[in-house]
């Protein structure tokens, strides 16, 4: 029975003992100690967080709607200087002030531009905060890369559609598949913490 006793401790002890990754200074004496210690557990934390499948994929999906986000200002810029369509007299080369009034009014394709821009922002930024909530809650990974997939395919869309002004549905379907695939992850997010 001696022995049971000390095999149950034994392994009640090792249960609650840190990872082998953390034991690096178990007997933190100084402050400097104790910081260097935390930073070791921080950097381990980071590394196995790295090493899952659903956050790289929640990364890179995000990482690629964030800089097309980011390169929606150069595009807007771009039309802005073709369509010779600026909005402050400053930014308008120097001509007479006659010819800056004409550069100063809004183009078409300049406000179409903008406004595929004003989407994204109110689109992308929801989509980054709640697939990071998603990520954390340990999704199968099929299932996150179907969101994620589905909300990178459609803001593409959602852009190619809205700057070659191509006919409804094609700008309504990719809106509507993007926040679906957002509002999908926010509900199962909110199923399994729910907390009131």
């Amino acid at each position: 029975m001696a022995d049971a006793v000390s095999t149950q401790e034994v392994e009640c002890l090792q249960a609650l003992a840190p990872p082998p990754v953390f034991s690096r200074k178990c007997y933190c004496e100084t402050q400097s100690e104790l910081l260097s210690c935390r930073d070791a557990r921080r950097s381990a934390k980071m590394a196995e967080l790295l090493k899952d499948q659903v956050f790289m994929a929640f990364t890179t999906h995000a990482a690629i709607v964030t800089l097309k986000l980011l390169l929606m200002g150069p595009l807007t810029g771009y039309f802005r200087i073709t369509r010779k369509s600026f909005v402050n007299a400053e930014d308008v080369p120097g001509k007479t002030a006659e010819d800056k009034k004409k550069m100063l009014k809004p183009n078409e394709d300049v406000e179409r531009v903008r406004r595929c821009h004003q989407n994204d922002l109110e689109n992308i930024i929801p989509f980054v905060f709640i697939s990071l909530l998603y990520t954390l809650t340990a999704p199968p990974l099929s299932t996150a890369l179907i969101h994620f997939r589905i909300f990178t395919v459609s803001r593409f869309c959602h852009t190619i559609s809205y700057i070659l002004a191509l006919p409804q549905p094609s700008r309504g379907l990719s809106y509507v598949a993007g926040v679906g695939a957002t509002v999908s992850m926010g509900v199962q997010v909110l199923l399994k913490v729910l907390v009131l």
